[in-house]
């Protein structure tokens, strides 16, 4: 008598990278630099990867947003959804290879970065989150130096109104120094969890190939981050809805960004 299967045990998926169906291609080293023009071709790309299996691409974004959602509502927990980010970007990176050479995605794919690539995301996830701490750090530090001075003039005996304005301004400041310390930071990981999983990078080594494709592309980026704000507005106005949309479309986009400046093609 034969032993018949297992009706309890999981199904097993598939979420590793493609295999077949094409290669992602040879990465340019250094990575290209391309025309201003491209950062909104990027975005038409991505609409062709996006609208090529809407329903999965929103259902996949649902899922993520939620988990971060979820996340976040638990004090302390959602420090754990920071260390994800990179692994739900290496799964969208996975999704939208799949997308270009076998023409599907599946919904297993956005967690695909769980796994033969895991210890690399990991090791970049860890090092993405300490630059961030780093970053908080020193703009929180700056912040409390300005706006504690401007309160020792206040017992110098500055007027009310001179506190409230350097206050303001010192935050504001603060601020700003937060964005020029986190954005070096944020082009460290922008990339990386894609040349991770399709090129199989080391770590360290993607997030420099990152960094310096995103700085040799500002113009670029500049147009990209004008027309994904554009959309992201348009998304908001429409109800929220609209942002099902505009979301998924922008993460292929991001693909479509990955393939013109290491691989020199399009999406």
């Amino acid at each position: 008598m034969t032993e018949s299967a297992n009706p309890y045990q999981p199904p097993e998926v598939d979420i590793q990278p493609p295999e077949t169906g094409g290669q992602p291609g040879q990465l340019l080293d250094p990575p290209r630099s391309v025309s201003a023009g491209r950062g909104a071709s990027w975005i038409g790309e991505g609409w062709t990867l996006f609208s090529g299996a809407m329903a999965t691409w929103i259902g996949m974004s649902l899922v993520a947003g939620l988990i971060f959602f979820a996340l976040n509502l638990v004090p302390l927990v959602g420090i754990v959804a920071a260390f994800l980010t990179p692994f739900i970007m290496a799964g969208w990176a996975i999704g939208c290879e799949r997308m270009r050479t076998e023409g599907e995605v599946r919904f297993e794919d956005l967690f695909g970065g769980f796994g033969e690539n895991f210890a690399p995301l990991a090791i970049a996830s860890l090092i993405y989150f300490a630059a961030n701490m780093v970053a908080m750090l020193i703009a929180t530090g700056i912040t409390f130096v300005l706006v504690g001075g401007v309160f020792a003039l206040g017992m110098g005996g500055a007027s009310d109104n001179m506190i409230e304005g350097g206050v303001l301004a010192g935050t504001l400041l603060g601020a700003l120094i937060f964005v020029a310390i986190t954005l070096p930071v944020i082009m460290l990981i922008w990339f990386a969890p894609t040349l991770i999983v399709l090129h199989k990078v080391a770590p360290v080594e993607a997030m420099k190939r990152s960094f310096f494709g995103c700085l040799k592309n500002i113009l670029p980026f500049l147009i990209f981050s004008l027309v994904a704000f554009a959309l992201l507005i348009g998304g908001l106005l429409a109800l929220v809805i609209g942002l099902l949309f505009v979301s998924p479309w922008l993460g292929c986009s991001n693909y479509a960004a990955y393939r013109d400046i290491y691989i020199g093609e399009q999406a």
